[in-house]
Order: C-alpha cells, then sequence, then structure tokens
C-alpha cells in the first residue's frame, strides 16, 4: 500500500508539474462552451425591431390615425416609423433596407367617409418573413374595423365629413348626430351583451427565466468533454512511463505492477475530484444550482471517471505504441 502512494504522490506530482496539462482538462471544454454561447446569444427574449415606411399623400386626420396604430401597444416596440416619398422608399425596399411600406393614397379620407373604395398599399420585405407577416395582420384589422364602422355609422360619417371639410353643421345637426350614434351604440349592445364568449382571467405565475439557459444546456457537455481529457491524459501515462522503463523494471518486481496500477488510479481519483470541484463551484456561483446537485455532480464525475479511465487505459495497453494509443484513445 505504501508504494501504491508512493506512486499516486508522484503522479501527482508530475502533473501539477506540468500545469498546462491539468488546465487543458478545464479549460478546452470551458473554451467550448463559451464559444457557443457567444454565438448564440445570452439567451434573453429581444423583440425583433424593423422599420416601416410610410407614405402619406393624403395627410389627413384619417389617415394620421392609422399610421398612429403602429405607434400604440406591442406594435410601436416592434417597429420604427420612417416618413418617407414614393421614391425613398421604393429604393429603401430595393436595397432590403426596411421591413415593409405602407403608402395611403391622396383623398383617402374623402372616400373613406363617403363610403367610396380606397386603397392602402403594402410593400413587404419578402427576405424577412415575421415583421412583414405582423404588419399585414395588423393593416387587415385596422380595414376590417374600418368597414365596419362604415357599415354602422354611414349618416353620422357623413355628417363628420362635412364638419371636416369646414362647412358649417348647426348645433341641431350636431345633437343629431350624437342622438344617431348613440342609438347605434345601443342597438349594438342588444346584440354583443350578454357575450357568448365569456373571458376567464387566470393568475398565471411568472417563471423566473434563467439568462444562462443555454450555459446550463451546455453544462453536462463541459463535465464529459473535461472527464475525457482527462481520462485519455491519466492512461497515457502509463505509456510515458514505459517509454522510460518503468513498466518493464516493475514486472520483475513481485506484486508491483498491481501497486504501480493502484497508485494512478489513486491519482486519478484526486484529479477526478480537483475538476469536479472546479466544475461543481462554477456551475453554484454561476448557474446558480442547488449544493445537492453539486454533491451529485462530484461523486458521479469521480465514479465515472475511473470507469473511462480504466477503459482507455485497457486500449493503451492493446496498442503497439504511444502515437497509435494516442489515436486510438482520441477517436
Amino acid at each position: 500500500m505504501k508504494f501504491a502512494l508512493s506512486v499516486a504522490k508522484l503522479s501527482l506530482r508530475k502533473l501539477f508539474a506540468e500545469k498546462w496539462q491539468l488546465l487543458m482538462f478545464l479549460t478546452i471544454p470551458m473554451l467550448i462552451g463559451g464559444l457557443f454561447f457567444l454565438i448564440t446569444g445570452s439567451g434573453g427574449n429581444a423583440k425583433p425591431i424593423g422599420k416601416l415606411l410610410v407614405t402619406d399623400n393624403d395627410k389627413s386626420t384619417l389617415s394620421k390615425l392609422l399610421i398612429g396604430g403602429f405607434n400604440q401597444g406591442p406594435l410601436a416596440e416592434m417597429f420604427i416609423l420612417k416618413e418617407a416619398t414614393s421614391v425613398e422608399a421604393q429604393s429603401l425596399m430595393d436595397d432590403g433596407d426596411a421591413s415593409v411600406w405602407l403608402e395611403i393614397e391622396e383623398g383617402f379620407s374623402e372616400k373613406f367617409l363617403n363610403k367610396q373604395p380606397t386603397k392602402i398599399k403594402l410593400v413587404k420585405n419578402p427576405g424577412q418573413n415575421i415583421l412583414p407577416q405582423i404588419a399585414e395582420t395588423a393593416v387587415g384589422v385596422l380595414t376590417d374595423g374600418g368597414h365596419y364602422i362604415q357599415v354602422l355609422f354611414a349618416d353620422e360619417l357623413r355628417q363628420f365629413n362635412d364638419l371636416l371639410n369646414g362647412k358649417d353643421v348647426s348645433d341641431a345637426q350636431m345633437a343629431m348626430m350624437s342622438i344617431q350614434i348613440k342609438k347605434a351604440i345601443e342597438s349594438i349592445e342588444k346584440q354583443l351583451i350578454p357575450p357568448q364568449i365569456k373571458a376567464v382571467k387566470v393568475k398565471e405565475e411568472k417563471q423566473t427565466t434563467n439568462k444562462s439557459s443555454f450555459m446550463l444546456h451546455m453544462f453536462p457537455g463541459i463535465l464529459f468533454m473535461s472527464l475525457l481529457f482527462a481520462a485519455q491524459g491519466l492512461a497515457l501515462e502509463f505509456w510515458k512511463d514505459k517509454s522510460q522503463g518503468i513498466s518493464s523494471r516493475l514486472l520483475s518486481s513481485p506484486g508491483g505492477l498491481v501497486q504501480y496500477l493502484n497508485g494512478k488510479l489513486l491519482a486519478g481519483i484526486v484529479v477526478f475530484a480537483l475538476i469536479a470541484v472546479v466544475i461543481g463551484l462554477l456551475g453554484l456561483f454561476i448557474l446558480k444550482l442547488s449544493l445537492s446537485k453539486i454533491v451529485i455532480i462530484i461523486g458521479w464525475l469521480m465514479l465515472s471517471g475511473l470507469v473511462l479511465t480504466n477503459m482507455m487505459l485497457f486500449l493503451c495497453l492493446l496498442m503497439p505504441s504511444e502515437k497509435s494509443a494516442s489515436i486510438i484513445t482520441s477517436a
């Protein structure tokens, strides 16, 4: 047993003398995980932002109300509005510098209030899918809403058009328009109230999102890569000792080879424990893993490391040279 402890101490001393090898077991897996983390981002819930070009040829109150729909609610967080002429907007769309182009024709307000067909031009960037589709859906909802307003408030819209055009509207006409709007709303209420579909509010618990979710998924991979590198390095130590003539001398001594292998296994336990503690501390402080999981990780890494080291050592013993053993264990 004393000889096994001496072998373990000597192996650890050699390993710590070559600090780069011990660091390689940890740094390479962490560098790979860090690169993947940088490539994929931090895992946040950033919303897409696009540019919406607006060409308002009507310059009316109604056209401004239509455009204002993109300045409210979630749409305001998705689109940046930019006014542009038809030529400028066409040039930007050809260059792919905008997501959507919305053009309102001249006389839009007049035609709408007089229940005449009008046109809204919507041009989508073919290189984008999500934002142009959202803009098209929003414009479709606004046009559907405008159609129902035309159907329900046709007379009121006509009087409102006269008011916008600066025509004289008497107090009696204003009062009549208010009464008509009230009656229309009351008739709609009879059909809509009580509602046929009831909305039930459900209190949803806010789920705390872990910003390090990607690194959390990469964590098992980092563990296993560290395990592989360490097991391969410990198994190849046999060939380094053989090149120095140590194994041939051990074969001539009774029980020497067994004690030598036991010492190598003890050194492996210390190395895997050290790696497990370092990675476990990173998981504890960076990924906020529970202490119980860290203990399980350390135990699993030590046990699996010993099994994997013995498997690789067995393969190394079957190879005729150190180079072939390195190739086989790396495959």
